[in-house]
């Protein structure tokens, strides 16, 4: 069953991406030097954008907790006597600056968390074409395979 990936497009940095992680994860013997050539810098490419997605998602928070803040001095100043603290934190979260903020952050924290599965996958795909380039030596000369049982010690380490 072919798998469906979803389309991702994130702005970091205030750059747009358009991440074709789908093309750049697959790997195929046909292709295998080519994926073996161009693991490191794919890999490397998407760790910079999560490590600056990262740092963005930590500015977003200290903006958040300031809108936070200055809402709650801006709205405990404006309090009646008889405003509830609930009340207080009811309106911090309808306030205009708040959800903007808020909604900052959970995008900010979106691009991290599918940066950092895509970084991820791109360690299993490393694996991937480690077995894969293996395999297809095996294939290619039998006789290595055969030499390495050969050379097997008495604990079944090769010595």
């Amino acid at each position: 069953m072919e798998k469906e990936f979803f389309p991702v497009e994130l702005v970091i940095g205030g750059t747009p991406y358009k991440l074709d992680y789908q093309k750049e994860l697959a790997c195929s013997e046909e292709t295998i030097n080519d994926d073996l050539k161009d693991q490191p810098s794919h890999f490397a490419w998407y760790a910079v954008l999560a490590e600056i997605a990262q740092a963005e998602l930590a500015e977003a928070k200290v903006t958040l907790d300031l809108a936070e803040a200055s809402l709650d001095a801006k709205f405990r100043a404006e309090a009646e006597a008889r405003t509830t603290e609930t009340m207080i934190k009811n309106k911090i979260k309808l306030d205009p600056i708040f959800t903007a903020a808020q909604e900052n952050y959970n995008t900010l924290r979106k691009n991290v968390g599918i940066l950092g599965a895509i970084k991820d996958a791109f360690y299993h795909r490393k694996d991937v074409l480690i077995a894969l380039a293996s395999n297809m030596r095996v294939q290619a000369d039998p006789s290595i395979y055969v030499k390495k049982q050969e050379y097997r010690g008495p604990y079944g380490r090769v010595d």
